[in-house]
């Protein structure tokens, strides 16, 4: 079951919100703690039984490890380190199983010329989301920063459903200390809070990231398929996924936010204008925060960080982002995406070292283009194809693949969607001649490449220019009295909310993080 399928929104939500407000005001804090189990049990057994059936399984192991490490004595510290490496060997074998096997026999075929059997192994639902956040709490009770566990609260770390499929990455110190104490804090403010918060996500899902694939897709396809693309076309597809990837992931984490603050649960943020950033370093800073925090405090400062000389540093880097793309996604193209980021961290630290200033706007442009190309092997089919697509946009093929008379040819005629438009317009005679040449004007603001240019338009102003969800919210909750009130807030999700509707398909397209 998706966050924006007509189920969850209209069946399986309101259910569980009215069970758990229920439960809470007749005061059984306990039996609305199972009902969240529950709901997140029957969320994951949607689609398929296999996916409650190893949550089950790791809550369990992870619960009874978690037990065995965080134990005071010092005299067991080598017992509890060892216990610690089976339960990260544990989780990381898992993980390995499920979504690597095929990409390493893949390879062994490829190196051995072998034909060894490909079987397509099931991809349990947000496998990867929840091996990090099982690992953080391996460490954090081994470290002693986890002082006390309770299996019902554990259960609800592990499996509270609005995070269970693509995040925010939770760490078992945030969340638990929650649960009993959102109970009592259960409100029609922080439920305008959550609904808003939902509405904007969906908004940014259904309408922003859904339109933009519209243009990104035939790109990539294109180039999946062996052809090349012109550099306007293919910077044009590149872009539009690089919003669409923006709007969908960060429109998922504003559902799963709101929907958490639904049950008085405040989970992490996880985007703070990332395309604002005027480096890479600051990207990962703004970017999928909850990661980026995983990767800082549980890999890069454990191999040693910035503190053993600048070529380790260097190294560590590179080890961390190549980590972070494989843990993307089982593929040659997401390794090469962390390599990319790896190498642009790099030449950022070294740059930071030279003490060169460099302009913000500069800066913005240099960042963007090089997010922007590398978002390009993040969404390729294959590694042929990112090739392709990167000569594409350093302008191998030229600006036009079907030359200027096909670039003309396309703008000579409106987008199918708008032929009724352009044929109103056309009746009324609203025409420019020159000679014998007739040019009709909205033929060509309303063609597949001006309309593509709108949304490009439209998207950087919301990214670039608009406060983002956290600004927004917090700028109604500090100033009750001024334009953004609760009320109003509430307001515009609900006008949203209908908006969206009108938007949704019988067959909602999937978020792009799901498959990860």
């Amino acid at each position: 079951m998706s966050l924006n399928s007509l189920d969850f929104i209209f069946l399986f939500l309101p259910l569980a919100i009215i069970l758990h407000c229920l439960l809470v005001k007749k005061g059984l804090f306990h039996l609305a703690i199972v009902g969240v189990i529950g709901a997140s049990a029957v969320f994951a057994g949607w689609r398929n039984l296999v996916d409650p059936t190893l949550i089950l399984f790791s809550i369990l192991i992870n619960y009874l490890v978690g037990l065995a490490v965080c134990s005071k004595s010092s005299a067991q510290k080598a017992r509890r380190k060892l216990i610690l490496i089976f339960g990260l060997t544990a989780n990381l074998s898992l993980l390995a199983f499920f979504k690597y096997s095929k990409f390493f026999l893949d390879n062994i075929n490829a190196v051995m010329h072998t034909a060894n059997p490909l079987v397509t192994i099931y991809l349990p639902l947000g496998i990867s989301f929840l091996t990090l956040q099982q690992i953080a709490y391996l460490i954090d009770a081994y470290r002693g920063h986890i002082k006390e566990i309770n299996f019902l609260e554990y259960c609800v770390f592990c499996s509270f459903f609005p995070k269970l499929s693509s995040g925010p990455i939770v760490r078992y110190g945030e969340l638990v200390p929650q649960i009993v104490r959102s109970m009592r804090s259960l409100s029609l403010g922080v439920l305008a809070e959550g609904t808003t918060l939902f509405a904007i996500g969906l908004f940014k899902k259904v309408v922003l990231a859904d339109s933009m694939a519209h243009y990104a897709d035939p790109t990539f396809h294109t180039a999946s398929f062996g052809r090349d693309l012109g550099m306007v076309e293919a910077w044009g597809g590149v872009l539009a996924y690089t919003f669409q990837l923006y709007f969908d992931f960060s429109g998922y984490t504003d559902m799963a936010i709101g929907i958490a603050r639904m049950f008085g649960i405040t989970l992490p943020e996880n985007f703070n204008s990332p395309y604002k950033a005027t480096n890479i370093i600051e990207f990962w800073m703004r970017w999928h925060m909850t990661l980026s925090r995983f990767l800082r405090d549980y890999l890069y400062i454990p191999l040693g960080g910035n503190r053993k000389g600048v070529l380790r540093h260097h190294l560590n880097l590179m080890v961390t982002m190549l980590l972070c793309g494989l843990w993307h996604g089982a593929s040659w193209t997401f390794v090469i995406w962390g390599a990319l980021h790896g190498i642009y961290l790099s030449i950022n630290h070294g740059w930071r070292r030279l003490g060169v200033s460099c302009s913000h706007a500069i800066g913005w442009i240099l960042t963007f283009i090089a997010l922007s190309m590398a978002w390009a092997w993040f969404r390729a089919d294959s590694v042929p194809a990112a090739g392709r697509i990167t000569a594409s946009l350093i302008g191998l093929n030229g600006l036009w693949v079907d030359g200027f008379r096909g670039a003309l040819h396309s703008l000579s005629k409106p987008a199918p969607e708008y032929n009724y438009l352009a044929q109103f317009f056309v009746e009324l005679k609203v025409a420019v001649s020159f000679g014998r040449w007739t040019i009709y004007p909205v033929n060509i603001l309303l063609s597949e490449p001006f309309i593509h240019t709108y949304w490009l338009l439209a998207s950087g102003v919301i990214v670039l220019s608009l406060p983002n969800t956290r600004e927004w919210l917090d700028l109604a909750n500090q100033h009750p009295t001024a334009t953004l009130t609760i009320r109003k807030a509430i307001f515009i999700g609900v006008l949203l909310f209908f908006v969206l509707l009108a938007s949704i398909s019988s067959h909602p397209s999937a978020f792009i993080y799901e498959k990860f």
